[in-house]
């Protein structure tokens, strides 16, 4: 039984994984609601003795998810560096990447249904060797299991895989704004390329609004282009 000082409303039995019962009460949050079963279930897990092997659950592709994230988990601390060290060594992975599939599999069912796609893509970033942070957290709880079910492919991947993809967005934009900005012709610019000074230009307003429009420019002879601040 897991002991709680603070004011208790109910008490109830969760079964976990078919091998054993823990009887747990069930605490109120701040507001006064009581926490979900999934809730309990998952902090019973991870408060339970450190497991010495990932326990089966008679469910083959469940297995396989709590092998992949265990494994997953398992590399945080070759990546850790001194001051978390003994945080993360500290940490049960088994019980971590039994809660984390406990957690998924009651909020998406099994990794071959309608919801696989999410399960491959938690499994991708969790296993990406570019993204220690995400898997470091998962370990420490910083993320907790029922949240990484509600987590999108783009707040699970690496900072610098979201930095890119957040170029990528940027730059697709700029060409869709250049693609309707309208052009004028002009003899103000000569081309570095071919000296000519038969050009087409626009302007857009591409930085912050106290600092000037940048000019596109493009040679009509040569096709060459450049930009102007």
């Amino acid at each position: 039984m897991l002991e709680d000082k603070t004011s208790v409303k109910s008490t109830e039995n969760i079964k976990i994984e078919k091998t054993r019962t823990i009887k747990v009460e069930a605490k109120t949050e701040h507001k006064g609601e009581p926490r979900s079963a999934k809730v309990v279930e998952s902090e019973c897990l991870l408060r339970s003795p450190r497991m010495k092997s990932i326990p089966k659950c008679n469910d083959p592709s469940r297995d396989t998810i709590r092998e992949q994230l265990y494994e997953a988990l398992c590399k945080v601390s070759s990546e850790a560096n001194e001051e978390i060290q003994k945080e993360v060594n500290a940490c049960d992975a088994i019980g971590v990447a039994v809660a984390v599939e406990s957690a998924l599999f009651s909020n998406w069912g099994p990794s071959n249904g309608s919801d696989r796609i999410k399960y491959r893509s938690l499994i991708f970033n969790i296993r990406d060797a570019k993204n220690p942070d995400f898997r470091r957290k998962v370990l420490l709880g910083q993320v907790k299991p029922e949240r990484i079910a509600e987590l999108s492919s783009e707040e699970m991947a690496s900072d610098e895989r979201r930095k890119k993809n957040k170029e990528i967005k940027e730059k697709a934009l700029l060409v869709c704004q250049l693609a309707g900005a309208p052009k004028a012709t002009t003899d103000q610019f000569k081309c570095g390329r071919c000296g000519q000074r038969k050009t087409s230009y626009y302007q857009m307003q591409t930085r912050s609004a106290d600092e000037p429009m940048t000019t596109y420019v493009t040679c009509v002879n040569c096709s060459n282009r450049w930009k102007m601040h």
